[in-house]
Protein backbone atom coordinates (compact mmCIF):
# COMPACT_ATOMS: atom_id res chain seq x y z
CA UNK A 1 0.00 0.00 0.00
CA UNK A 2 1.23 3.46 -1.14
CA UNK A 3 1.92 5.88 1.54
CA UNK A 4 -0.38 8.90 1.43
CA UNK A 5 1.34 12.57 1.25
CA UNK A 6 -0.52 15.57 1.53
CA UNK A 7 0.43 18.15 -0.23
CA UNK A 8 2.32 21.43 0.87
CA UNK A 9 -0.23 24.06 1.98
CA UNK A 10 -0.66 26.62 -1.05
CA UNK A 11 0.04 30.06 -0.57
CA UNK A 12 -3.36 30.98 -2.18
CA UNK A 13 -6.74 31.57 -0.26
CA UNK A 14 -8.73 28.52 1.16
CA UNK A 15 -12.55 28.11 -0.59
CA UNK A 16 -13.37 28.80 3.23
CA UNK A 17 -11.96 32.13 3.13
CA UNK A 18 -13.06 32.73 0.03
CA UNK A 19 -16.52 31.92 0.21
CA UNK A 20 -16.58 33.55 3.41
CA UNK A 21 -15.05 37.00 1.60
CA UNK A 22 -17.90 36.70 -0.54
CA UNK A 23 -20.19 35.98 2.06
CA UNK A 24 -19.01 39.58 4.07
CA UNK A 25 -19.46 41.30 0.40
CA UNK A 26 -22.62 40.53 -0.04
CA UNK A 27 -23.89 41.08 3.37
CA UNK A 28 -22.47 44.22 3.72
CA UNK A 29 -23.81 46.05 0.66
CA UNK A 30 -27.31 44.53 1.95
CA UNK A 31 -27.24 45.99 5.26
CA UNK A 32 -25.37 49.35 3.58
CA UNK A 33 -28.35 49.32 1.17
CA UNK A 34 -31.30 48.46 3.58
CA UNK A 35 -29.84 50.91 6.19
CA UNK A 36 -28.95 53.68 4.29
CA UNK A 37 -32.55 53.27 2.76
CA UNK A 38 -34.24 53.38 5.89
CA UNK A 39 -32.17 56.51 7.20
CA UNK A 40 -32.91 58.24 3.69
CA UNK A 41 -36.83 57.28 4.08
CA UNK A 42 -36.67 58.92 7.65
CA UNK A 43 -34.61 61.85 7.31
CA UNK A 44 -37.13 63.05 4.32
CA UNK A 45 -39.98 62.50 6.25
CA UNK A 46 -39.16 64.47 9.02
CA UNK A 47 -37.99 67.09 6.30
CA UNK A 48 -41.38 67.06 4.71
CA UNK A 49 -43.19 67.08 8.28
CA UNK A 50 -41.04 70.65 9.14
CA UNK A 51 -41.33 71.90 5.88
CA UNK A 52 -45.08 71.46 5.91
CA UNK A 53 -45.34 72.45 9.50
CA UNK A 54 -43.91 76.16 8.20
CA UNK A 55 -46.30 76.46 5.47
CA UNK A 56 -49.49 75.63 7.41
CA UNK A 57 -47.58 77.93 10.15
CA UNK A 58 -47.25 81.06 7.67
CA UNK A 59 -50.83 80.66 5.85
CA UNK A 60 -52.45 80.48 9.21
CA UNK A 61 -50.75 83.75 9.82
CA UNK A 62 -51.53 84.82 6.40
CA UNK A 63 -55.16 84.06 7.31
CA UNK A 64 -54.98 85.94 10.30
CA UNK A 65 -53.42 88.84 8.65
CA UNK A 66 -55.76 89.88 6.00
CA UNK A 67 -58.93 88.76 8.52
CA UNK A 68 -58.25 89.64 11.98
CA UNK A 69 -54.88 91.71 12.43
CA UNK A 70 -56.03 91.96 16.19
CA UNK A 71 -55.84 88.69 17.15
CA UNK A 72 -51.94 88.51 15.31
CA UNK A 73 -50.12 89.06 18.73
CA UNK A 74 -51.75 85.99 20.52
CA UNK A 75 -50.27 84.00 17.27
CA UNK A 76 -46.70 85.08 18.38
CA UNK A 77 -45.68 81.96 20.19
CA UNK A 78 -43.36 82.87 23.80
CA UNK A 79 -41.60 81.03 25.87
CA UNK A 80 -43.17 79.10 28.48
CA UNK A 81 -41.20 77.77 32.03
CA UNK A 82 -40.05 74.36 31.18
CA UNK A 83 -41.69 74.34 27.28
CA UNK A 84 -39.43 76.45 24.93
CA UNK A 85 -40.74 76.93 22.18
CA UNK A 86 -39.87 75.05 19.06
CA UNK A 87 -40.66 77.41 16.54
CA UNK A 88 -40.19 81.12 16.26
CA UNK A 89 -42.14 84.36 14.53
CA UNK A 90 -41.13 87.69 13.14
CA UNK A 91 -43.80 90.13 11.51
CA UNK A 92 -42.36 93.18 9.77
CA UNK A 93 -43.96 95.89 7.77
CA UNK A 94 -43.44 96.76 3.91
CA UNK A 95 -40.60 99.64 5.11
CA UNK A 96 -38.80 96.26 6.77
CA UNK A 97 -39.75 97.47 10.76
CA UNK A 98 -40.28 94.46 13.05
CA UNK A 99 -44.08 95.05 14.26
CA UNK A 100 -43.36 91.70 16.48
CA UNK A 101 -41.38 88.61 17.19
CA UNK A 102 -40.93 85.46 19.29
CA UNK A 103 -38.62 85.69 22.00
CA UNK A 104 -35.14 84.68 20.50
CA UNK A 105 -35.83 85.38 17.17
CA UNK A 106 -33.08 88.33 17.34
CA UNK A 107 -30.48 85.60 16.68
CA UNK A 108 -31.83 85.35 13.40
CA UNK A 109 -30.93 87.33 11.15
CA UNK A 110 -33.62 89.01 8.36
CA UNK A 111 -31.35 87.92 5.62
CA UNK A 112 -30.75 84.23 7.06
CA UNK A 113 -34.45 83.50 5.56
CA UNK A 114 -35.32 82.47 2.09
CA UNK A 115 -36.35 85.34 -0.38
CA UNK A 116 -40.44 85.79 0.78
CA UNK A 117 -43.18 84.74 -1.95
CA UNK A 118 -46.55 86.17 -2.22
CA UNK A 119 -49.72 84.92 -1.95
CA UNK A 120 -50.05 84.08 -5.77
CA UNK A 121 -46.69 82.35 -5.41
CA UNK A 122 -45.96 78.61 -4.37
CA UNK A 123 -44.18 78.51 -1.21
CA UNK A 124 -40.93 76.66 -1.76
CA UNK A 125 -38.76 74.21 0.88
CA UNK A 126 -37.18 76.04 3.69
CA UNK A 127 -33.74 76.84 4.24
CA UNK A 128 -31.77 75.36 6.56
CA UNK A 129 -29.58 77.06 8.77
CA UNK A 130 -27.20 76.03 12.00
CA UNK A 131 -26.57 78.76 14.69
CA UNK A 132 -23.61 79.64 16.19
CA UNK A 133 -24.94 78.11 19.60
CA UNK A 134 -24.75 74.88 17.42
CA UNK A 135 -28.60 75.40 17.37
CA UNK A 136 -30.37 74.52 14.07
CA UNK A 137 -32.94 75.62 12.44
CA UNK A 138 -35.71 75.69 9.04
CA UNK A 139 -36.31 78.84 7.84
CA UNK A 140 -39.40 80.18 5.53
CA UNK A 141 -40.49 83.16 4.80
CA UNK A 142 -43.97 84.97 3.06
CA UNK A 143 -45.81 88.17 2.26
CA UNK A 144 -49.15 88.74 3.61
CA UNK A 145 -51.90 90.29 1.76
CA UNK A 146 -54.54 92.81 2.38
CA UNK A 147 -56.83 95.37 1.14
CA UNK A 148 -55.01 94.58 -2.08
CA UNK A 149 -51.99 95.08 -0.94
CA UNK A 150 -49.35 92.19 -1.87
CA UNK A 151 -46.26 93.19 0.42
CA UNK A 152 -48.31 94.13 3.68
CA UNK A 153 -46.62 92.11 5.80
CA UNK A 154 -43.56 90.11 5.74
CA UNK A 155 -44.08 86.66 7.98
CA UNK A 156 -40.70 84.60 8.65
CA UNK A 157 -41.53 81.45 10.85
CA UNK A 158 -38.47 79.45 12.28
CA UNK A 159 -38.61 75.99 13.40
CA UNK A 160 -35.56 74.30 15.76
CA UNK A 161 -34.81 71.10 14.23
CA UNK A 162 -31.83 70.79 17.01
CA UNK A 163 -33.41 67.39 18.72
CA UNK A 164 -34.07 66.30 15.09
CA UNK A 165 -30.63 65.64 13.92
CA UNK A 166 -28.89 64.71 16.86
CA UNK A 167 -31.94 62.19 16.49
CA UNK A 168 -30.64 61.49 12.81
CA UNK A 169 -27.04 60.95 14.40
CA UNK A 170 -27.36 58.61 17.08
CA UNK A 171 -29.50 56.91 14.54
CA UNK A 172 -26.31 56.84 11.98
CA UNK A 173 -24.38 55.43 15.16
CA UNK A 174 -26.51 53.11 15.85
CA UNK A 175 -27.34 51.91 12.35
CA UNK A 176 -23.05 51.65 12.05
CA UNK A 177 -23.06 49.31 14.89
CA UNK A 178 -25.67 47.40 13.71
CA UNK A 179 -24.23 46.49 10.36
CA UNK A 180 -20.78 45.76 12.60
CA UNK A 181 -22.64 43.28 14.58
CA UNK A 182 -24.07 42.30 11.41
CA UNK A 183 -20.83 42.05 9.23
CA UNK A 184 -19.17 39.55 12.76
CA UNK A 185 -22.38 37.44 13.29
CA UNK A 186 -21.87 37.14 9.22
CA UNK A 187 -18.61 36.23 9.47
CA UNK A 188 -19.15 33.43 11.87
CA UNK A 189 -22.55 32.07 10.12
CA UNK A 190 -20.15 32.27 6.40
CA UNK A 191 -17.28 29.87 7.92
CA UNK A 192 -19.83 27.49 9.74
CA UNK A 193 -21.72 26.82 6.52
CA UNK A 194 -18.70 26.97 4.25
CA UNK A 195 -17.21 24.77 6.57
CA UNK A 196 -20.68 22.12 6.68
CA UNK A 197 -20.84 22.89 2.86
CA UNK A 198 -17.44 21.67 1.64
CA UNK A 199 -17.42 18.88 4.10
CA UNK A 200 -18.97 16.48 1.19
CA UNK A 201 -15.93 17.68 -0.97
CA UNK A 202 -13.48 16.97 1.96
CA UNK A 203 -15.34 13.17 2.85
CA UNK A 204 -14.55 13.07 -1.36
CA UNK A 205 -10.64 13.62 -0.98
CA UNK A 206 -10.05 11.52 1.71
CA UNK A 207 -11.59 8.34 0.01
CA UNK A 208 -9.90 9.12 -3.15
CA UNK A 209 -6.96 9.08 -0.85
CA UNK A 210 -6.80 5.81 0.05
CA UNK A 211 -7.74 4.28 -2.99
CA UNK A 212 -4.67 2.65 -3.98
CA UNK A 213 -2.69 0.10 -7.07
CA UNK A 214 -4.07 -2.44 -5.46
CA UNK A 215 -7.82 -1.49 -5.38
CA UNK A 216 -8.14 0.65 -8.36
CA UNK A 217 -11.70 -0.75 -8.89
CA UNK A 218 -13.14 0.68 -6.49
CA UNK A 219 -15.55 3.85 -7.70
CA UNK A 220 -16.68 7.04 -6.34
CA UNK A 221 -20.01 6.66 -7.44
CA UNK A 222 -23.13 10.06 -7.21
CA UNK A 223 -25.31 8.29 -5.48
CA UNK A 224 -24.34 9.42 -1.77
CA UNK A 225 -22.04 12.92 -2.78
CA UNK A 226 -24.67 16.51 -3.72
CA UNK A 227 -25.73 16.61 -7.05
CA UNK A 228 -22.88 19.75 -7.94
CA UNK A 229 -20.55 16.94 -7.17
CA UNK A 230 -21.75 14.90 -9.69
CA UNK A 231 -19.78 16.28 -12.82
CA UNK A 232 -16.52 15.65 -10.63
CA UNK A 233 -17.46 12.50 -8.98
CA UNK A 234 -17.99 11.16 -13.18
CA UNK A 235 -14.43 12.55 -14.04
CA UNK A 236 -12.73 10.82 -11.14
CA UNK A 237 -14.27 7.71 -11.96
CA UNK A 238 -13.66 8.15 -15.76
CA UNK A 239 -9.85 8.82 -14.78
CA UNK A 240 -9.65 5.56 -11.95
CA UNK A 241 -11.23 3.60 -15.04
CA UNK A 242 -8.44 5.03 -17.15
CA UNK A 243 -5.53 4.13 -14.39
CA UNK A 244 -7.37 0.29 -13.69
CA UNK A 245 -6.87 0.09 -17.58
CA UNK A 246 -3.20 1.13 -17.97
CA UNK A 247 -2.34 -0.56 -14.85
CA UNK A 248 -3.63 -3.98 -16.35
CA UNK A 249 -1.79 -2.62 -19.60
CA UNK A 250 1.28 -2.25 -17.88
CA UNK A 251 1.44 -5.32 -15.97
CA UNK A 252 0.19 -7.38 -19.03
CA UNK A 253 3.38 -5.55 -20.71
CA UNK A 254 5.78 -6.24 -17.92
CA UNK A 255 4.56 -9.82 -18.39
CA UNK A 256 4.39 -10.07 -21.88
CA UNK A 257 8.08 -8.71 -22.07
CA UNK A 258 9.60 -10.91 -19.29
CA UNK A 259 8.15 -13.49 -21.72
CA UNK A 260 9.85 -12.24 -24.81
CA UNK A 261 12.94 -11.95 -22.92
CA UNK A 262 13.04 -14.88 -21.36
CA UNK A 263 12.83 -17.30 -24.79
CA UNK A 264 15.89 -16.50 -26.51
CA UNK A 265 17.70 -15.96 -22.98
CA UNK A 266 16.95 -19.66 -22.35
CA UNK A 267 18.08 -20.37 -26.35
CA UNK A 268 21.23 -18.63 -25.24
CA UNK A 269 21.59 -20.36 -22.17
CA UNK A 270 20.66 -24.17 -23.50
CA UNK A 271 22.71 -23.78 -26.02
CA UNK A 272 26.01 -22.60 -24.25
CA UNK A 273 24.95 -25.63 -21.48
CA UNK A 274 24.93 -28.02 -24.66
CA UNK A 275 28.39 -26.44 -26.04
CA UNK A 276 30.35 -26.98 -22.65
CA UNK A 277 28.40 -30.21 -22.31
CA UNK A 278 31.24 -31.74 -24.35
CA UNK A 279 34.27 -31.06 -26.69
CA UNK A 280 33.09 -29.60 -29.96
CA UNK A 281 34.05 -29.59 -33.34
CA UNK A 282 34.95 -26.09 -34.62
CA UNK A 283 32.09 -26.22 -37.04
CA UNK A 284 29.72 -27.31 -34.33
CA UNK A 285 30.97 -24.10 -32.86
CA UNK A 286 30.20 -22.10 -35.51
CA UNK A 287 26.95 -23.07 -35.74
CA UNK A 288 26.22 -22.04 -31.71
CA UNK A 289 27.80 -19.13 -32.35
CA UNK A 290 26.11 -18.22 -35.14
CA UNK A 291 23.15 -19.08 -33.25
CA UNK A 292 23.47 -17.20 -30.38
CA UNK A 293 24.56 -14.29 -32.86
CA UNK A 294 20.43 -14.25 -33.83
CA UNK A 295 19.75 -14.49 -31.04
CA UNK A 296 21.43 -11.79 -29.50
CA UNK A 297 19.83 -9.53 -32.60
CA UNK A 298 16.90 -10.81 -31.53
CA UNK A 299 17.11 -8.85 -28.38
CA UNK A 300 18.97 -5.54 -29.68
CA UNK A 301 15.83 -5.27 -32.19
CA UNK A 302 13.12 -5.95 -29.14
CA UNK A 303 15.29 -3.49 -27.30
CA UNK A 304 15.69 -0.77 -30.16
CA UNK A 305 11.71 -1.22 -30.29
CA UNK A 306 11.06 -1.23 -26.40
CA UNK A 307 12.93 2.20 -26.83
CA UNK A 308 11.43 3.46 -29.80
CA UNK A 309 7.73 3.48 -28.04
CA UNK A 310 8.55 4.91 -24.69
CA UNK A 311 8.97 7.92 -26.65
CA UNK A 312 5.84 8.35 -28.02
CA UNK A 313 6.02 12.21 -28.22
CA UNK A 314 9.37 12.76 -29.82
CA UNK A 315 10.19 15.98 -32.21
CA UNK A 316 10.12 15.09 -36.12
CA UNK A 317 10.79 17.38 -39.08
CA UNK A 318 7.52 16.70 -41.35
CA UNK A 319 9.06 16.64 -45.06
CA UNK A 320 6.94 16.87 -47.94
CA UNK A 321 7.84 13.07 -49.91
CA UNK A 322 6.25 11.11 -52.75
CA UNK A 323 4.95 8.52 -51.05
CA UNK A 324 4.32 6.12 -53.79
CA UNK A 325 8.49 6.70 -54.52
CA UNK A 326 8.77 5.80 -50.91
CA UNK A 327 6.61 2.41 -50.67
CA UNK A 328 8.63 1.13 -54.21
CA UNK A 329 11.93 1.67 -52.04
CA UNK A 330 10.31 -0.76 -49.46
CA UNK A 331 8.92 -2.92 -52.08
CA UNK A 332 12.73 -3.14 -53.19
CA UNK A 333 14.39 -3.68 -50.13
CA UNK A 334 11.82 -6.59 -48.97
CA UNK A 335 11.92 -8.09 -52.70
CA UNK A 336 14.29 -10.44 -51.71
CA UNK A 337 12.16 -12.05 -48.79
CA UNK A 338 9.24 -11.54 -51.44
CA UNK A 339 11.04 -13.67 -54.10
CA UNK A 340 11.33 -16.55 -51.05
CA UNK A 341 7.98 -16.74 -50.28
CA UNK A 342 6.71 -16.43 -54.11
CA UNK A 343 4.68 -13.32 -53.22
CA UNK A 344 4.27 -10.81 -55.27
CA UNK A 345 4.19 -6.94 -54.41
CA UNK A 346 1.94 -5.14 -56.64
CA UNK A 347 1.43 -0.84 -55.88
CA UNK A 348 -1.86 1.03 -57.20
CA UNK A 349 -2.37 4.83 -56.87
CA UNK A 350 0.13 7.41 -55.77
CA UNK A 351 0.27 11.09 -53.69
CA UNK A 352 1.90 13.19 -51.54
CA UNK A 353 2.37 13.28 -47.53
CA UNK A 354 3.37 15.63 -45.06
CA UNK A 355 5.67 13.04 -42.71
CA UNK A 356 9.24 12.28 -40.86
CA UNK A 357 10.32 9.94 -44.07
CA UNK A 358 12.14 7.48 -41.56
CA UNK A 359 9.10 6.90 -39.34
CA UNK A 360 7.14 6.53 -42.90
CA UNK A 361 9.46 3.68 -43.94
CA UNK A 362 9.30 2.27 -40.81
CA UNK A 363 6.01 2.30 -40.42
CA UNK A 364 4.94 0.80 -44.17
CA UNK A 365 7.60 -1.37 -43.81
CA UNK A 366 6.11 -3.04 -40.82
CA UNK A 367 2.98 -3.76 -42.50
CA UNK A 368 4.44 -5.19 -45.39
CA UNK A 369 6.65 -7.29 -43.82
CA UNK A 370 3.79 -8.56 -41.22
CA UNK A 371 2.11 -9.34 -44.93
CA UNK A 372 4.94 -11.28 -45.76
CA UNK A 373 5.26 -13.53 -42.99
CA UNK A 374 1.29 -14.00 -42.08
CA UNK A 375 0.55 -13.73 -45.85
CA UNK A 376 0.11 -17.26 -47.84
CA UNK A 377 2.63 -18.37 -49.90
CA UNK A 378 2.73 -17.96 -54.23
CA UNK A 379 0.17 -14.81 -53.18
CA UNK A 380 0.13 -11.52 -53.68
CA UNK A 381 0.46 -8.10 -51.38
CA UNK A 382 -1.55 -5.33 -52.52
CA UNK A 383 -0.45 -1.94 -51.73
CA UNK A 384 -2.87 0.79 -52.69
CA UNK A 385 -2.18 4.86 -52.15
CA UNK A 386 -5.43 6.63 -52.62
CA UNK A 387 -5.83 10.86 -51.80
CA UNK A 388 -8.58 11.51 -49.36
CA UNK A 389 -11.13 14.00 -49.52
CA UNK A 390 -10.05 15.84 -47.24
CA UNK A 391 -6.35 16.31 -48.74
CA UNK A 392 -4.41 13.31 -46.79
CA UNK A 393 -3.21 10.47 -47.84
CA UNK A 394 -4.54 6.59 -47.27
CA UNK A 395 -2.38 3.66 -47.45
CA UNK A 396 -4.13 0.19 -47.70
CA UNK A 397 -1.88 -2.82 -47.59
CA UNK A 398 -3.64 -6.15 -47.97
CA UNK A 399 -2.68 -10.04 -48.15
CA UNK A 400 -4.42 -12.95 -48.50
CA UNK A 401 -2.94 -14.66 -45.66
CA UNK A 402 -4.67 -16.38 -42.45
CA UNK A 403 -6.43 -13.37 -41.24
CA UNK A 404 -7.36 -12.13 -37.76
CA UNK A 405 -10.27 -13.67 -35.48
CA UNK A 406 -12.40 -10.87 -34.57
CA UNK A 407 -12.32 -11.49 -31.22
CA UNK A 408 -8.23 -10.78 -31.58
CA UNK A 409 -9.31 -7.50 -33.89
CA UNK A 410 -9.18 -5.06 -30.75
CA UNK A 411 -5.82 -6.12 -29.38
CA UNK A 412 -3.54 -6.33 -32.73
CA UNK A 413 -2.15 -3.12 -31.71
CA UNK A 414 -0.93 -3.80 -27.99
CA UNK A 415 2.25 -4.38 -27.46
CA UNK A 416 3.80 -7.60 -27.39
CA UNK A 417 -0.03 -9.47 -28.26
CA UNK A 418 0.42 -12.12 -30.77
CA UNK A 419 -2.02 -14.52 -31.36
CA UNK A 420 -1.15 -18.32 -30.87
CA UNK A 421 -1.47 -18.94 -34.72
CA UNK A 422 0.74 -16.28 -34.94
CA UNK A 423 3.48 -17.63 -33.20
CA UNK A 424 2.99 -20.90 -34.96
CA UNK A 425 4.16 -19.62 -38.29
CA UNK A 426 6.62 -17.10 -37.53
CA UNK A 427 8.14 -17.22 -34.10
CA UNK A 428 10.67 -14.78 -34.16
CA UNK A 429 8.12 -11.65 -34.16
CA UNK A 430 7.90 -10.07 -30.88
CA UNK A 431 4.81 -8.68 -31.20
CA UNK A 432 6.01 -4.86 -31.37
CA UNK A 433 5.46 -4.17 -34.91
CA UNK A 434 1.98 -2.79 -35.50
CA UNK A 435 2.10 -1.15 -32.00
CA UNK A 436 4.84 0.66 -33.40
CA UNK A 437 3.04 1.55 -36.55
CA UNK A 438 -0.02 3.12 -34.47
CA UNK A 439 2.69 4.95 -32.02
CA UNK A 440 4.14 6.45 -35.58
CA UNK A 441 0.40 7.61 -36.97
CA UNK A 442 -0.47 9.02 -33.92
CA UNK A 443 2.64 10.97 -33.66
CA UNK A 444 1.83 12.37 -36.71
CA UNK A 445 -1.98 12.88 -36.48
CA UNK A 446 -3.22 9.50 -38.30
CA UNK A 447 -5.44 7.18 -37.81
CA UNK A 448 -4.93 3.07 -38.30
CA UNK A 449 -7.16 0.44 -38.64
CA UNK A 450 -6.82 -3.38 -39.66
CA UNK A 451 -9.98 -5.12 -41.08
CA UNK A 452 -9.85 -9.11 -41.77
CA UNK A 453 -11.78 -12.45 -42.11
CA UNK A 454 -9.76 -15.89 -40.91
CA UNK A 455 -8.39 -17.44 -43.86
CA UNK A 456 -9.29 -14.64 -46.44
CA UNK A 457 -6.63 -12.25 -45.82
CA UNK A 458 -6.16 -8.74 -43.16
CA UNK A 459 -6.38 -5.15 -44.77
CA UNK A 460 -3.97 -2.90 -42.40
CA UNK A 461 -4.98 1.04 -43.77
CA UNK A 462 -3.19 4.07 -42.25
CA UNK A 463 -4.57 7.42 -42.74
CA UNK A 464 -2.67 10.01 -42.58
CA UNK A 465 -3.76 14.08 -42.24
CA UNK A 466 -3.66 16.64 -45.01
CA UNK A 467 -0.53 18.74 -44.31
CA UNK A 468 -0.42 21.80 -42.58
CA UNK A 469 -0.30 25.24 -43.61
CA UNK A 470 3.46 26.10 -44.09
CA UNK A 471 3.93 22.29 -45.12
CA UNK A 472 3.75 22.87 -48.83
CA UNK A 473 5.26 24.45 -51.89
CA UNK A 474 8.89 25.58 -51.96
CA UNK A 475 9.79 25.59 -48.63
CA UNK A 476 9.32 22.14 -47.85
CA UNK A 477 12.37 19.77 -49.13
CA UNK A 478 10.92 16.50 -51.27
CA UNK A 479 13.33 13.67 -51.14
Amino acid sequence: MSSMKWPDRPHSSSITARLVGFYLIATLLILLCTNWFQFKTLYKDLDYEDNDFLVERIGTLRDIIARHPDALRDQIPVNKPGQPNRHLVRIQDAEGHTLMQSPGMAVLAVDLFPPAVTSTEKISRGRKYRAPDKRHYVLNAAWAERAGAPHYRLIQVALEITDEDELMSKYLIRTAVAVVTGLLLAALSGVAIARRGLRPLQEMAEKVAHITEADLHQRIGTASWPRELDQLTVALDAMLGRLEESFARLSEFSANLAHELRTPINNLRGEAEVALSRARSEEEYRRIIESAIEEYERLSRMVVDILFLARPDRAYQPVLIDARAEVERLAEYYGTLAEEQHTAIVIEGDGEVSVDPNLFQRAVGNIISNALHYGSRCGEIRVKLRCTDEGGLEIAVEDDGMGVDPAELPRVFDRFYRSPQARQIYNQGSGLGLAIVRSIMNLHGGTASVASRPGAGTVVTLRFPPPQHGETGASVARI
